[in-house]
């Protein structure tokens, strides 16, 4: 199910439209309070993540930072040594870029009155269909808290959103975009 978020996963940055967030916790999977965490390796990476706005060191230096000052709001407690930890956390940030054919009909003529020459049912309609492209980018992020000694999975939080330029990260939303997805973390 990990991989299967992962490579639903896309970057992070706030544009027009509310963010989609999806949780799961599995409460068979104790998380203490206040917990001791330390960073994991990313134990897969899906192809979203391979695009290059997901790539910037920028963002990802401020994802780590929000998420450190997130979980250190919620009296959690950063070790440096994994060994010494109680869960592992580790996040996913990547891009989807989509492209879908959007259709629009304009009709002109018909009418059930007649006219001239055209009998009962009127001129013949006349239809015709414009077929654009419309590309669509969704960036995410993908945030898992693990149980250090048995590795299995305890929480995980993704947010998605959709954005209109990718290409220009506002580094500003990040802490906020973690506060929300981090929320319901307990």
């Amino acid at each position: 199910m990990i991989r299967q978020l992962t490579a639903l996963t896309a970057v992070l940055v706030v544009a027009c439209g509310g963010p989609d967030i999806t949780v799961r916790r599995d409460s068979k999977v104790p998380l203490p309070k206040p917990a001791t965490w330390a960073w994991g390796a990313r134990d897969t990476v899906s192809r979203y993540e391979l695009d290059p706005v997901a790539q910037n060191g920028s963002l990802h230096a401020k994802v780590r930072e929000s998420i450190e000052h997130t979980l250190a709001g919620k009296g959690w407690k950063e070790v440096n040594d994994p060994a010494q930890a109680q869960v592992i956390v580790t996040y996913h940030i990547g891009i989807k870029r989509t492209t879908e054919l959007q259709g629009t009909t304009s009709t002109m003529g018909g009418g059930w009155y007649g006219g001239y020459g055209w009998g009962v049912y009127g001129a013949p309609t006349y239809s015709s269909t414009n077929i654009r492209p419309v590309d669509y980018t969704t960036g995410g992020l993908l945030v898992i808290v693990r149980d250090r000694g048995t590795g299995s999975l305890a929480w995980e939080g993704l947010y998605k959103k959709d954005v209109s330029s990718a290409d220009r990260i506002n580094l500003d939303n990040v802490p906020k975009a973690v506060d929300m997805l981090l929320a319901d973390l307990q």
